[in-house]
């Protein structure tokens, strides 16, 4: 079973809803339809015998839920997962391994597929509990997202199970918390509560009528929450959001706590923008703000997760209840909109993940929100407009992960022991395995030091013919190839290679970047620029007459017919390039570095600040640190990167010796306008 979901995983398409459906229902059955390992059966069930010793209940009713490596850690995973509640012991293995299967239900498989994750990374603990025969029960976040600096708890209750609160099945009575004073609703509008069968499992039945008009909480039971609330948030050190129950009995079960991310104060309303935009027709006006921000598209109701298979690019998700479920369109929605819904519940955790704008509690969106037409949701004011307003959208913030996002504090650490290079130049005396500070230098080091024991087999064995070949090219620079496999012609002899030789897709289009302008030459320099070289010339030690000059070091170029690794060494600055481009979009990346240069420290930044300003009109993601950049591109189609491939090969031919003249920032700005013109005089660029 590991191998088959190894290998639906990694070939699977999230973005087709059709194949993610069908891959689903494939990998739930490969395990729903397994045999549970004697030793786990044995280990399970003895365990829940001793649960019911403890509790002296002969058959004990329990909740079956699920607890996976990183949820609640690396992502929130809200609603991704099943929980079964009042399962009886005939039916608690059977719905363990529903629980197992649920890491594949298409939400969970587009959830953690979308987040990074990888199916190895995703083991599945299965937490059994006793089960708590709720009369209320609810969420409660200690601090409120929309104003997480007020001393707010928020509580939102239902009467009956919790499940058809996270899942936004019912409205609920939400109360606020601010010190000793606490906001009541105005009414409750819950019409069935979820209750547990005496056979087990789960049926919803009709709220009787003295509990229509009834608060769910008295005054000392939401006081005791707010407080239990608080203690946690001291306990873990960061808000919470937590899961409640009350028995029949009136006594209190905190069933779990999770960390609560916030938005940053950036993201917050803007109060100086009116609430109405006056001009234009409102078609709702009312609603509980789940996520802010705004966005506008083309609605599409949704009654179920069949759907969703057509839901359109930037289209407005407009559904009757806030479901988990439909979290699987969530990257693709410019907005979300439910009749019914509380913004404490599991759709509401995971669009402010994605940082979508919902509104929820509309009551009649589903109903007056038709397919197709075009809508402006104000999830700032609770507003949706018909048609597309200007005004409205110029006030949108971008949005990037709470600063007090769990993920990212994690994120951040991992970084830094990841991705900051430090080993920059192969030249530096400071070049060492014991310079390594992070895992990229470990990576840097042994990349490097690979491909020199891959040259210096031309020198030192007899596989010269077939580790390195020299490059026959008009471009007057020495260029060495290495083929890894299938990158050269077959029958190629001899120790020189032409370039029509060569089939290495990524390398062709690198060549074709290279030499479809002619390069200028070395561009006029003033005195300044002259001295500026001469005395970086005397800090540099590979310049000393004794030491072999860099602009006669060799260039190398690795290569196979989907990958390239373009090693490029010229005067004082060094680049390399390296991009794999397949048939599977996914595994399609390209790399870029480039450092150094001849000139004084403030124009070798000022070029690296030009090429960072040229890769980022073209896509690239880019960190720049002094006089060295890094980018990367990935998971787009071969023609995208094929493309961005020639970017890269005119940069690095044009941009040589280019510090030298960058002055200042009108300099910079005139060769930025001048390249991006001759670029996109052969590139076929598209965003």
């Amino acid at each position: 079973i590991k191998e088959i979901l190894h290998e639906r995983t990694k070939r699977l398409d999230i973005r087709n809803y059709d194949e993610l459906n069908a891959t689903s229902r494939e990998m739930q059955k490969l395990i729903r339809s397994g045999n549970i390992p004697a030793y786990l059966e044995e280990a399970v069930l003895d365990a829940y015998r001793s649960m019911c010793e403890g509790t002296g209940e002969e058959n004990l009713k329990v909740s079956v839920r699920s607890s996976a490596l990183h949820e609640d850690i690396m992502a929130s995973f809200a609603g991704q997962y099943n929980t079964a509640l009042n399962v009886q012991a005939e039916d608690l293995l059977v719905e363990y391994k529903n629980v197992l299967s649920s890491q594949f239900t298409p939400r969970a498989l587009f959830y953690y597929k979308d987040k990074g994750f990888d199916v190895e990374e995703m083991a599945m603990a299965v937490g059994v509990l006793v089960m708590v025969p709720a009369k209320v029960s609810g969420i409660m976040y200690s601090r409120d997202p929309d104003s997480p600096q007020a001393d707010s708890t928020l509580i939102s209750a239902v009467w009956g199970l919790g499940a058809y609160a996270v899942e936004g099945v019912v409205p609920t009575q939400d109360y606020r918390v601010s010190g000793k004073k606490i906001e009541f609703p105005a009414v409750c509008t819950q019409e069935a509560m979820l209750v547990g069968r005496p056979e087990g499992g789960t049926e919803p039945i009709p709220l009787k009528r003295e509990l229509l008009t009834t608060q769910c909480l008295n005054d000392e039971q939401i006081s005791s929450l707010a407080s239990y609330a608080r203690r946690a948030e001291t306990h873990f050190g960061q808000p919470q959001d937590m899961e409640w129950a009350i028995d029949q009995k009136d006594r209190l079960y905190l069933l779990q706590s999770r960390p609560l991310d916030l938005p940053s104060q950036e993201t917050l309303a803007d109060e100086n923008r009116p609430r109405v935009a006056k001009g234009y027709k409102i078609l709702l006006g009312k609603g509980t703000i789940a996520c802010r921000g705004v966005g506008a598209g083309p609605v599409y109701v949704v009654n179920s997760e069949g759907d969703l298979v057509d839901f359109p690019e930037g289209g407005v998700l407009v559904v009757k209840h806030a479901q988990p479920e439909f979290a699987v369109v969530l990257q693709n929605a410019s907005a979300v909109v439910a009749d019914i819904g509380t913004v404490l519940g599991h759709l509401a955790k995971v669009a402010r993940e994605y940082n979508v704008p919902a509104i929820f509690n509309t009551e009649t969106a589903t109903e007056i929100l038709r397919n197709g037409i075009r809508v402006t949701v104000d999830a700032e004011y609770a507003n949706v407009y018909e048609g597309t307003v200007e005004e409205v959208l110029r006030a949108r913030k971008v949005k990037g992960l709470s600063k007090t996002s769990s993920s990212l504090k994690q994120l951040q650490a991992i970084l830094e022991m990841i991705t900051p290079l430090n080993l920059t130049d192969p030249q530096s005396s400071d070049f060492k395995p014991t310079a390594c500070k992070t895992l990229h230098d470990i990576t840097r080091f042994a990349h490097e030091v690979a491909m020199q024991s891959m040259f210096n087999l031309s020198q030192e064995s007899y596989f010269s013919t077939r580790s390195t070949k020299q490059l026959v090219c008009e471009i007057p620079m020495q260029w060495w190839v290495i083929d890894l496999e299938d990158g050269i012609k077959e029958g190629i002899k001899g120790k020189k290679v032409r370039l029509e030789e060569i089939v290495s897709i990524p390398m062709h289009a690198l060549w074709e970047g290279m030499t479809a302008v002619p390069w200028k030459g070395p561009p006029p320099i003033n005195t300044k620029g002259f001295l500026s070289a001469m005395f970086e010339a005397t800090r540099t030690p590979s310049l000393d007459p004794s030491v072999p000059k860099r602009f006669a070091d060799k260039n190398y170029i690795i290569i196979s017919k989907h990958f390239c690794n373009l090693s490029s060494r010229l005067g004082f600055h060094f680049s390399t390039t390296e991009a794999y481009v397949g048939d599977n979009e996914n595994e399609n990346y390209i790399s870029f570095n480039f450092k150094g240069g001849a000139a004084s420290a403030d124009r070798k930044v000022r070029r690296i600040q030009f090429i960072g300003k040229l890769l980022e009109q073209f896509d690239f993601r880019i960190q720049i640190k002094e006089d060295s950049i890094q980018a990367r591109i990935e998971g787009h189609n071969r023609d995208f990167l094929l493309e961005r491939l020639k970017v890269l090969g005119y940069i690095i031919v044009h941009t040589r010796q280019l510090d030298m003249v960058m002055i200042n920032e009108a300099t910079l700005n005139w060769y930025y306008n001048d390249m991006s013109k001759a670029i996109k005089s052969f590139v076929n660029v598209t965003h």
